[in-house]
């Protein structure tokens, strides 16, 4: 039983060390504060808005970066991005 356990913290160690996370902090014009998590090896993007969270796939873009999925799309180009929601007006964000 031990051996389990001690080979399970291995892994789970092993995989912290790989695993790069790198979060972003937005602040958009609308006053929407946006939390933005990047995970190495990973197309996907985690957004956290309005209460909500998204893990939105990487799609074509011919510059920048574009995350988009449910009519939620996060377009980031240097230092700005493009935050458009279902129903509101698309927003324009800094990072923090």
């Amino acid at each position: 039983m031990k051996q389990i356990g001690l080979g399970l913290l291995l892994v789970l160690c092993a995989t912290a060390v790989h695993a790069q996370v790198i979060f972003v902090s937005y602040e958009c014009a609308d006053g929407t504060p946006v939390s933005a998590a990047f995970y190495r090896g990973d197309n996907r993007m985690r957004l956290q808005f309005d209460g909500h969270a998204y893990a939105l796939p990487q799609r074509l873009s011919a510059s920048g970066a574009r995350y988009a999925k449910s009519g939620v799309s996060f377009w980031i180009k240097g230092q700005e991005a493009t935050l458009k929601r279902p129903k509101r007006q698309a927003t324009l964000c800094k990072a923090q």
